[in-house]
């Protein structure tokens, strides 16, 4: 019953959304030119946050265990986007990257302007997107070569402004196929999108899905890679 009423709510609010529930990506993931492990992007469900309609997502990402000895990854990201214009409504972060082990949870109160992390309180100025939102947002609009965007990003208790440009085209073989793609980068006066990291950019299929092919975080001591190499649609009720 859930699923219909969430359809029809699409049908009169006029969205055409390149994505779906149930939609997951299967990456996997290198570190250099070393098969590391596996990382995916999930729509699970339609939820209510604050009594404001959104979309549950989840970003995995773990470490194989050969590479579990030289650095132990099992990180889970969960976010709620707005299902009209897909900005963050909550965040919910379970980290485990080496030693370091560390639970967020960001809950953002748009009619009060204020976001609450953990027990800490932020003001909220205007919408704002997470990181990891972005792998959605972008999906949802037109993109094309030589184009900059401007966006708000949510990271780390502050709200930064960034830009995007849409850098150039180019062909990407994956286990899921070859697609041609538009490379996006986004960036801050040349500082990175996630903190302590640097570079980044992203393939996105240049067709109707603008699929997230590829992804490429330039680190301090090296590189991470994410390829596409499984697309599951499931069935949700």
């Amino acid at each position: 019953m859930r699923f219909f009423l969430f359809i029809l709510i699409a049908i009169l609010n006029g969205q055409n959304l390149p994505f779906q529930l149930g939609e997951k990506l299967v990456y996997s993931a290198k570190f250099n030119i070393i098969p590391s492990g596996h990382a995916s992007l999930e729509v699970l469900g339609h939820e209510s946050i604050n009594g404001v309609g959104t979309y549950h997502a989840r970003f995995k990402a773990s470490t194989n265990p050969t590479f579990d000895r030289l650095y132990k990854l099992r990180d889970q990201i969960d976010i709620w986007l707005d299902e009209t214009d897909l900005f963050t409504h909550q965040l919910k972060k379970n980290l485990r990257e080496g030693n370091y082990h560390k639970k967020i949870h960001t809950i953002i109160y748009y009619d009060a302007s204020l976001a609450i992390i953990n027990s800490d309180t932020v003001e909220i100025a205007e919408p704002v997107r997470d990181p990891y939102s972005l792998f959605y947002y972008l999906r949802s609009i037109p993109l094309n070569v030589g184009q900059l965007l401007e966006f708000t990003s949510f990271e780390n208790k502050k709200t930064t402004p960034f830009k995007l440009a849409v850098t150039g085209k180019e062909t990407v073989k994956t286990r899921a196929g070859t697609f041609s793609c538009l490379v996006v980068k986004p960036f801050q006066q040349g500082k990175a999108l996630f903190k302590n990291e640097g570079d980044m950019q992203i393939w996105f299929s240049d067709d109707e899905k603008r699929l997230p092919i590829q992804i490429q975080i330039k680190l301090k001591f090296g590189s991470m890679h994410l390829k596409l190499k499984e697309i599951v649609n499931r069935k949700v009720d």
